[in-house]
């Protein structure tokens, strides 16, 4: 990164963040931001660029490309709070599916069985269901505790 607009345009494309709501939750207007973002302001005031190294969770030499990011520091709190929702959510869809897949795949195998319905998948395979629901547990566990690793590093 070698200048402001270079890094405020990869945090916001990084973190998937559009000007207008960089704007709403850092209080700096609409219009600077895009400033900013294209080189037209090149030497912005500190009260303008300071809210949004803090939404960034980055210093001011690194939001300036002084120095450089750190991988940790490329998501805000905000952010990090959202992925941490998301992933909350899938570990949830995920416990209870592992939980009700064995009931289903039990259904499944005895209308087989029962002649109510044909084999569409095949009944060597439904047990990979199970795993994969284990598996991305563990996943979002590990995903869990890289979040946590990251908020507490913060500087």
């Amino acid at each position: 990164m070698k200048n402001l607009a270079d890094v405020l345009s990869f945090l916001m494309t990084s973190t998937g963040i559009k000007s207008a709501e960089l704007a709403r939750k850092t209080g700096v207007a609409q219009p600077v931001i895009s400033r900013l973002m294209t080189g037209v302001t090149n030497n912005p005031q500190i009260l303008t660029i300071k809210p949004i190294a803090d939404f960034f969770a980055i210093n001011l030499e690194q939001l300036l490309g002084i120095s450089p990011l750190g991988i940790k520091n490329h998501f805000g709190h905000a952010q990090l709070n959202d992925i941490g929702n998301k992933v909350n959510s899938i570990k949830t869809i995920a416990s209870v599916l592992t939980n009700i897949l064995p009931i289903l795949i039990d259904g499944y195998q005895n209308a087989i069985l029962a002649k109510l319905i044909t084999e569409e998948v095949p009944t060597d395979i439904l047990p990979l269901f199970i795993l994969n629901m284990k598996n991305l547990l563990k996943t979002t566990d590990q995903i869990q505790e890289m979040l946590l690793n990251i908020n507490n590093n913060k500087p």
